[in-house]
């Protein structure tokens, strides 16, 4: 460049800074923007463990994630596993001084009971115990059965949470697959037995057996005068030898012959009662469920489990959870380190976990973290044994386990760079006597959204009608068909339930698992005005406030990696048909179901949103609902043929339809299935993006851009 350009170059670029010449106006900045997808994924129960887990692993996908019930967050759903529903068992020593006693009293509840450990629970957290579950009627019949049945789910979906075994993702070490997917009807008297498995709590030198046995949830009888429960253990004889489910009615009879004789209870017609019994293991009748997942040790070698048998966990290395400083409170200096000494009171090196006030603590967070002490001795725990993960250094844990925190929330929500943090709206709830502890666990999520956030972006309510701007001004009432969510926090947690609910309130559900019919109309119509409020910049379309057109429907896809005819409800927006908007586009949101539930049964709970969408004092924007089936694919085995519709294309109900049968129970949790085998996988987790693509081809959905800011 010439001398002379270059003067007037910057010459001119310096005039206005000296006041020389006309003074240019500043060009303003472009307007921020953010990539906008005009998606939501949310769910409730195993639909907000599967929107978690699929909206935190693709969150390019979506603005917004919604688990409705709290994600299963992996850290404390462990802790519940190895401390309460796995746990509760006397120590081995003890055990042993029992059996060589009489061997016969493991079977005792009243000897077990007196040298048992269940751990104590935190603020809301349920009292359980191996052969004590906490169970509830609220959405569906959670007892003894359900649970393991559910627990079977889970493993087939996320693998074995208690053991690993090379051959099988789903079946304990030294079982074959075939026998807990097909079992036989002498499952429960003629056991698996594995020789030599070790554990260092319970069978370190490999002493024992562990054997598959049986489970669930027994009936339940009580005497009509008073309501004393029929205590089948009274018998000594049923003690040593459980009473087969066909003698129980005359047992029960003659128990109560002087008390007015022997109820059978039904859970409907004494709700109380049954929520105060059912969940707990009765020893002396014998039980019928097989549990296929799990494996016991059998102390006296009576071929089955008894009440004070332990079951077996091998699911990670053993560690101490003192913080990524590799300190115990008491040995912390105060600067991150340690002392030698110790003697320290408090948290001197402010690392313990609390999801209000530290949430990225990482002492007593119930997960290992990298610089806690941990024995590298293998998932056994036993030194020598050159089992899995012993001597290579690094903290193990089992592909179950694994595979849990690879699909977590919190973990995965933290781990998201800076700008799909911030570009995420986030909604939770739960109640807080939830049976699953599922408040709780979207309370310790939420925690962790609030540590990046900040605290004044982020709103935790303790009752819908909390929620800024939606309590009735003259009756308190939750009324949250207004304006005011715009002026709300993106992220938002509501904690519902009463500290002290009446009994009736208790059987009603209050706080539970879906509440009270009040409180789950409230959590829709939470979900609903918060997805139809988060692009407030989005043109609305006009709708007619009377549509009457065929806008919810059943529909399905050939899925490519399902191989099958795939399943789900759609609700179409009021307005959606009118000719006048046919070519207007909607955002999607999409909602998975609970556990045991089906598509078309979900659906309905759009119809909510019909009048407010219609309704032009309040113009709830129209959105595209989208139900997916959660139920487990059929197959025929002799064929390999699949359908993953729960009708086929005659209407009939394909569990009534012989050669078919399901994956799993009930749910697949939206992941993408481990199965049986390592072969036996199913890509539930991948078919729902083919889902998203199929409904973007199919509707007019709006089409992710770059937008201003939300």
């Amino acid at each position: 460049m010439h001398q002379r350009a270059v003067f007037f170059v910057v010459a001119s670029s310096l005039f206005p800074l000296f006041g020389c010449g006309q003074a240019k106006t500043p060009v303003p900045p472009a307007p921020a923007t953010v990539r906008t997808t005009y998606r939501v994924i949310g769910g409730v129960s195993m639909g907000a463990i599967g929107s978690s887990a699929l909206g935190l692993t693709h969150p390019e996908r979506f603005d917004g994630i919604a688990p409705l019930g709290g994600p299963l967050d992996a850290a404390f759903f462990s802790r519940m596993l190895d401390r309460f529903v796995l746990g509760g068992f006397c120590t081995r020593a003890e055990l042993e001084a029992i059996a060589a006693q009489d061997p016969v009293k493991l079977n005792d509840p009243a000897v077990i009971n007196a040298c048992a450990r269940p751990a104590t629970p935190m603020k809301w957290e349920h009292a359980n115990d191996f052969n004590h579950w906490h169970v509830t009627n609220n959405g569906g019949t959670f007892d003894r059965d359900a649970y393991l049945r559910m627990m079977g789910d889970l493993t087939l979906a996320y693998g074995n949470f208690f053991t690993d075994n090379a051959a099988s993702p789903y079946a304990p070490p030294g079982v074959d697959p075939e026998k807990v997917r097909h079992v036989a009807a002498d499952f429960c008297t003629s056991p698996v037995k594995v020789s030599g498995l070790r554990n260092l709590e319970y069978n370190p030198d490999g002493t024992y057996d562990a054997i598959t046995f049986c489970d669930g949830q027994p009936d339940l009888y009580f005497c009509a005068t008073g309501e004393e429960p029929v205590d089948f253990c009274s018998d000594p004889a049923n003690v040593a030898t459980p009473l087969p489910v066909a003698s129980q009615d005359a047992f029960a009879n003659a128990y109560c012959a002087n008390k007015g004789g022997a109820v059978l209870v039904n859970k409907n017609d004494n709700a109380l009662y049954w929520l105060k019994h059912a969940g707990q293991v009765d020893p002396c009748r014998q039980p019928a469920r097989p549990v296929g997942m799990m494996l016991a040790f059998d102390y006296n070698h009576n071929g089955r489990r008894d009440y004070g048998e332990p079951v077996l966990n091998n699911s990670h290395e053993r560690y101490d959870d003192v913080g990524a400083d590799g300190c115990a409170n008491a040995f912390e200096d105060g600067k991150g380190g340690c002392t030698t000494t110790g003697g320290a009171s408090g948290d001197p090196n402010h690392d313990d976990y609390d999801p209000d006030t530290n949430p990225a603590g990482t002492e007593n967070d119930w997960k290992y973290e990298k610089g806690e002490p941990f024995r590298d001795d293998g998932l056994d725990g036993v030194p020598n044994t050159h089992d899995q993960g012993e001597g290579n250094g690094t903290f193990d844990q089992n592909a179950g386990r694994t595979r849990l925190f690879a699909l977590d929330g919190r973990t995965n929500f933290t781990a998201l760079d800076a700008t799909s943090q911030k570009r995420i709206n986030l909604l939770t709830d739960g109640g807080i006597r939830d049976i699953f502890n599922l408040g709780l666990m979207a309370k310790f999520w939420f925690g962790a959204v609030a540590a990046v956030r900040g605290i004044d972006h982020v709103l935790e309510v303790r009752d819908f009608a909390a929620i800024p701007g939606m309590a009735d001004r003259v009756t308190g009432a939750f009324t949250p068909w207004n304006h005011s969510w715009t002026q709300l926090p993106r992220d938002l947690l509501t904690l519902y339930g009463k500290e002290m609910p009446t009994d009736a309130e208790f059987v009603q559900g209050e706080g539970d698992h879906v509440g009270t019919p009040g409180e789950a109309v409230d959590r829709f119509q939470i979900v609903f005005n918060w997805v139809a409020n988060m692009w407030p910049s989005l043109p609305r379309p006009e709708t007619p406030f009377q549509d009457t057109t065929n806008r919810n429907r059943l529909e399905y896809f050939q899925s490519t990696k399902l191989g099958a005819k795939w399943e789900y409800a759609i609700a179409l927006p009021p307005g959606y048909n009118d000719p006048a908007n046919a070519q207007v586009t909607y955002p999607v949101a999409y909602l998975l179901h609970g556990y045991g539930m089906e598509p078309n049964g979900f659906s309905g709970t759009s119809a909510i949103t019909d009048i407010y969408v219609s309704d032009t004092s309040v113009q709830l924007r129209p959105v595209i609902y989208v139900y997916p089936n959660g139920r487990c694919c059929y197959v025929k085995p002799a064929t390999g043929e699949r359908d993953c519709r729960n009708q086929d294309d005659t209407g009939a109900s394909l569990d009534s339809v012989p050669g078919w049968e399901r994956e799993c129970n009930s749910g697949t949790f939206w992941v993408n299935r481990q199965g049986f085998t390592p072969t036996d996988g199913t890509l539930y987790g991948d078919a729902f993006f083919e889902l998203m693509d199929h409904i973007d081809a199919t509707y007019r959905t709006t089409k992710a851009a770059e937008v201003e800011a939300r």
